[in-house]
């Protein structure tokens, strides 16, 4: 039954609502607002992991490239 006031779901007035139908209705809107808010956090935290990764690339250029290990020298001359 439908309170004094508030709109009814059915054509046949507050004493035939379908509650099925309020159910999907009430349940539909959570279940959209959910789902974009899924969407929103997803595509947040892509953009922020894009980011940290771009500054890591960034830093990773900047440093100066490793001298070769010696054992590795000493080896590479045995082979030629």
């Amino acid at each position: 039954m439908a309170k004094p006031g508030k709109p009814s779901t059915s054509k046949g007035g507050p004493w035939h609502q379908d509650h099925a139908i309020m159910n999907v209705c009430i349940l539909g809107d959570a279940m959209v607002v959910q789902r974009q808010n899924d969407q929103k956090v997803a595509s947040q935290t892509c953009a922020k992991a894009q980011h940290e990764w771009d500054k890591l690339v960034i830093i990773a250029e900047q440093c100066p490239s490793l001298p070769k290990p010696t054992l590795v020298k000493l080896a590479s001359k045995q082979l030629l």
